[in-house]
């Protein structure tokens, strides 16, 4: 059964080489695994939307908790889909610009940490309507 997930966690150390690794691994690892998503990095904390089969998504979240580059893993959704939001993106990623912020509306002065579970894929969708996400799709 195709699902998906969006959990959000505190970065260690938010370098922008650790992005970057981490994007590299997820566009490799996620496409032979059948998975699509986007991952977002605001304010210290990512928050990640992955879709695929849910043994995939099993699979890849324990590796993801296990990863010491964050931490307070915390799924803020997790459900049955029938079809993908971003069937085109490996892993599309975004950071923080004027655009991202004024998208977050009420949420911005709190970033990725305000947004409830209920909120998670509205919220997802939404930074992935700007043009800096558009640019930074893979």
């Amino acid at each position: 059964m195709l699902a998906r997930i969006i959990y959000r966690s505190i970065s260690k150390s938010p370098s922008p080489n650790d992005i970057a690794a981490i994007l590299r691994t997820s566009r490799r690892n996620n496409a032979s695994l059948g998975i699509t998503g986007a991952l977002c990095h605001l304010r210290g904390a990512f928050m990640q939307y992955l879709e695929g089969e849910e043994a995939s998504l099993e699979h890849l979240l324990g590796r993801i908790g296990r990863d010491p580059r964050h931490c307070q893993l915390v799924v803020l959704e997790y459900r049955l889909i029938a079809v993908r939001a971003f069937p085109q993106w490996s892993m599309a990623a975004l950071e923080s610009d004027d655009e991202i912020n004024a998208s977050l509306g009420a949420l911005r002065d709190m970033g990725l940490f305000g947004i409830q579970a209920s909120s998670a894929a509205p919220a997802v969708r939404a930074l992935a309507s700007t043009a800096q996400w558009a640019r930074c799709a893979g």
